[in-house]
Order: structure tokens, then C-alpha cells, then sequence
């Protein structure tokens, strides 16, 4: 699942697969190792890193680490543990009696994972939530949950390819919009500007044109260009200053500031981008799932060869996107505007290589060991999730510290690890309870409606339409006893 597991089964290790509860806990805490740029830095200064603080060199690997193994990748994996927990999810379901009581508690725990999106994007002040989209996107699934692996992998295939085409055009139906009014108020001023120029053209003729041209072209050079460079500047620099003013801000004002944020990204953004972005990660893990990639049954071989190719080819790509434009001694080896075209596959190499990796590990007694406080972790990942935000707003915000923008590049990602290194350690002593995490326990209240439906394998009876009882037949009565009496099969309806 994801800060979703949210709409995973139970903190019981019983029944659970391990290396699902592996990565969804490095998802958890490597999804805060980019996150944690947006809570305590201004937009356009994570974008600048030999521009903010004095520790360049800190700063720039800082960034380059960020960007080639963590942007995308974690919410990529988070994406598709989402996809194959709901695939497990439903087919437990399957195996319980309940009918279409089954059906209700899934779509039920999506509904719920919505609203906790919609408090944590709007009162908990983040914006780039990702419950609220898994809860929609989750309800669609339903109906491929009987697909085959390889069916399900062309679905993802095709919409990864036309995720990565809209990422390397840059169209977006937002931008394309703007731009369209954009054009008409220029032709609009344009044919204005020529009706002006037509009656006031200039006396002199030509000659005098062509030697007003001249007069500007000699004034232009070297000057000009670190002029802009100057003036853009301190464009971005006014940009800075106003988020952190509007970050330092008390929390009603924060709440209307962000609101704006939080209210695109669950509307516009979520059909123009995160459809297509989550949307295929979620496909390519209920493709995994099907095909026993997350069983541990795996051959060996295809792990091994998955975590070699994935982790160095996704790598490999992030370096030619950021590494080439960024140090010195690499610029023949840039790819220019290739670059866009291939994020979708990096991020999706690095979640490949990861899969295959922890799978190999997982094989190994020292592997279970050394993945274990990563496995407690991802017992309780909405709990972990949304305790981060509580934390960087706490840290970050005018609510609380105020520390926005205050720290480099370098610094707030020692930060996130030594967040990370508490969540640890709260999630392994938790884990020794036995019991669920703090916020997916009161999810699986909520699904129950409080404690008023019945546990799974209790079959729900529906009271009779009429509004007046009526007295059962003699073979409705046996029809009934025998229904009662009887084993049920499967919960949800194929």
C-alpha cells in the first residue's frame, strides 16, 4: 500500500508477506527524504543548490543524491506496494464469506484513506498528499482485480509510455489552456500595436531605421547577458522571500494559503498528472503481485538480474539527467531534452532494483535482520507517514519553530535522517506490542463503522424490502436455514 497500507491488512505478522512490509517501510522513510525540501525550503532554492548556503559542495551532492535515486522513486514504490496490497487485499476478501459485504469493506477503506487525504492535504497543511489519490484511484482497480499478470503489465506499459510522453512534450490541459488565452491577448494587443504603428510611421525612411538598428546592436553584449542573469536573480530571490514569508505565517493564514495549493493538486493535477503517474506505477505493481514477484518464490536468478539491471540502469539515467548539467568534465555526455522523456523510467529502474534487492536480501538470515527495522516500519506506514508532516510543520512553519528556510540542502537531509532514525525506533518498539499503528487502527475502526459491522466471515443479512413483516413460506424457511447452515463461498462477485 503506502502511507496506504492504510488500506493494508492487520499489524498481525501472520499472513503477511515480508518483503511487502520491507519496502513499503523504506518508502515511508525515503518518501521524507524528499519531502523534507518542500517543508523547509523554498521552492526555488531546492532547484539552486550552488546558489543557497555556503557549503556548495555539500549542497550540490546533497541535491544530485535527491534527485537521481529519491524524486519520484519512493512515491513510485509507494505506488505500486498500493497496487499489490490491493490485489491481496481483495483476494482475502475472496476467501471470506460475506458477498457483497466483502466488497463494501474495500471500497470502504478507500473512502476513508480519501478523507484522510483531504485532512492531512487541508488541516495538516500538505499539499502533495498521496492518500486522497490512492483512495480514488484505488476504487478503479476493483474491476481489473481478476486480471491476469501479464494483462495488467500492458495496461501499466501503456500508461507509462503516454505518462512519459506528456512529461517529455511538457503538455499538461492546464498550461495548454494558458497558452491558448495567452495567444489571443497577443494577437489582440498585436493587431492594435500595427493600427498604431501605421500612423506613426517614422519620416526618415529606411536609412534612419537601419541605423537606429545598428546603434542597438553595438550597445549589446557581455554586459546584457550578465544583466539578465542578475535580474533573474533576484526574480527568484523575491520568489524566495515570499514563500518563506507565507511559510512563517500563523496557521489561519497558512490554512488559506495552502488550501489554494491543496485544492489544485486534488483536482486538476490529479486528472493531468497523477492519473497517468500513479495510476501506471499501481498497474505495474498489481502486475508484480500476479506474477509472484512479492511472494519470495521468485527464482533467485530473476531477483538477482532485476536488482542488478534496475538499480544501475535507473542510476545510470539519473546521472545523465542531472549529474552531466550539473559537474564539471561531463557536458558531452548531457542527453538535452531527452532528459524529460526519461524520468518516468528511471524512477521505475530504481523501484525494479529495489524490489529485486530486498527479495535477495530477504533470502538471507543477515538480509531478515538487516531489513527487519525496516519491516516494523511498514506495519505502521500511514501512522509514519502522516507523523512526518506533523513533525516538519512543527519544525518548519510559522505554527511552530519557524525554521523555513534557515537550513542548506545538506542539513535538512540529515534532518529527515534523524527523523527517520526516531520513527525507527518508535516502529520496532511498537511492533513488539503486537498491535496496529495509532492512525491504522482507528482506519480499521472507521471501515467497521465504529464497531457496528461484523468481523469478516460473518455473513450480513439484508432486511426485507417490505415495509410491513411478512410471514416467511415454509420454503423460504428452509431456504434460509440451509443458507445459514451452509459454508458460503467467495466474498467479492466476480
Amino acid at each position: 500500500s503506502s502511507p496506504a497500507s492504510a488500506a493494508g491488512p492487520t499489524a498481525r505478522a501472520e499472513g503477511r508477506l515480508p518483503l511487502l512490509d520491507a519496502l513499503r517501510g523504506l518508502a515511508a522513510l525515503g518518501i521524507l527524504w524528499r519531502n523534507i525540501f518542500v517543508f523547509g525550503l523554498p521552492t526555488v532554492a531546492f532547484t539552486l543548490p550552488e546558489e543557497w548556503g555556503l557549503s556548495t559542495a555539500s549542497n550540490v551532492f546533497t541535491w544530485l543524491f535527491v534527485v537521481i535515486f529519491v524524486d519520484g522513486t519512493m512515491r513510485g514504490l509507494f505506488s505500486m506496494l498500493f497496487g499489490a496490497t490491493a490485489i491481496l487485499i481483495m483476494a482475502r476478501h475472496e476467501r471470506n464469506p460475506g458477498g457483497v459485504f466483502a466488497a463494501d469493506l474495500y471500497f470502504r477503506r478507500l473512502m476513508w484513506l480519501v478523507a484522510f487525504g483531504l485532512v492531512h492535504g487541508y488541516l495538516l497543511l500538505w499539499p502533495f498528499d498521496v492518500l486522497y489519490v490512492y483512495g480514488l484511484l484505488g476504487m478503479f482497480l476493483f474491476v481489473f482485480r481478476n486480471m491476469s499478470g501479464r494483462a495488467l503489465l500492458a495496461i501499466a506499459l501503456v500508461l507509462f509510455a503516454i505518462s512519459s510522453v506528456k512529461d517529455g512534450t511538457g503538455w499538461s490541459l492546464e498550461q495548454a489552456s494558458i497558452d491558448a488565452f495567452d495567444a489571443k491577448q497577443a494577437a489582440m494587443q498585436a493587431s492594435g500595436e500595427t493600427d498604431t504603428a501605421e500612423t506613426a510611421a517614422p519620416e526618415t525612411g529606411t536609412e534612419a531605421g537601419a541605423e537606429s538598428a545598428a546603434d542597438a546592436s553595438a550597445q549589446e553584449g557581455p554586459s546584457d547577458l550578465e544583466e539578465a542573469v542578475r535580474i533573474e536573480l533576484e526574480d527568484l530571490e523575491r520568489l524566495a522571500l515570499a514563500e518563506i514569508d507565507e511559510r512563517l505565517a500563523p496557521y489561519p493564514d497558512l490554512l488559506r494559503t495552502i488550501a489554494a495549493e491543496t485544492f489544485q493538486e486534488q483536482t486538476t493535477l490529479f486528472f493531468t498528472d497523477h492519473v497517468l503517474d500513479v495510476g501506471a506505477m499501481m498497474f505495474f505493481g498489481m502486475a508484480l503481485f500476479r506474477l509472484g514477484a512479492f511472494s519470495g518464490r521468485w527464482p533467485l536468478r530473476r531477483s538477482t538480474a532485476m536488482a542488478a539491471i534496475g538499480l544501475s540502469g535507473g542510476v545510470v539515467l539519473g546521472f545523465l539527467i542531472h549529474g552531466t548539467t550539473t559537474l564539471a568534465g561531463f557536458e558531452n555526455w548531457q542527453i538535452g531534452t531527452a532528459d524529460a522523456y526519461l524520468y518516468n523510467a528511471r524512477r521505475l529502474l530504481l523501484c525494479l532494483g529495489l524490489i529485486g534487492l530486498f527479495d535477495v536480501l530477504l533470502r538471507r538470515h543477515a538480509g531478515v535482520v538487516l531489513l527487519a527495522p525496516l519491516a516494523a516500519v511498514g506495519r505502521i506506514p500511514l501512522t509514519t507517514y502522516v507523523g512526518q508532516t506533523v513533525v516538519c510543520i512543527v519544525l518548519f512553519y510559522g505554527l511552530g519553530f519557524g525554521l523555513f528556510g534557515t537550513f542548506e540542502h545538506h542539513e535538512l537531509l540529515l534532518i529527515a535522517f534523524a527523523i527517520n532514525a526516531v520513527q525507527i525506533v518508535l516502529a520496532v518498539l511498537w511492533a513488539r506490542t503486537g498491535r496496529q499503528g495509532p492512525l491504522e487502527a482507528l482506519l480499521r475502526f472507521l471501515i467497521r463503522g465504529g464497531g457496528v459491522l461484523p468481523e469478516r466471515g460473518v455473513v450480513m443479512r439484508v432486511p426485507a424490502a417490505s415495509a410491513s413483516p411478512e410471514k416467511p413460506s415454509p420454503e423460504r424457511s428452509r431456504t434460509a436455514r440451509a443458507a445459514a447452515s451452509g459454508k458460503a463461498k467467495g466474498g467479492l462477485r466476480r
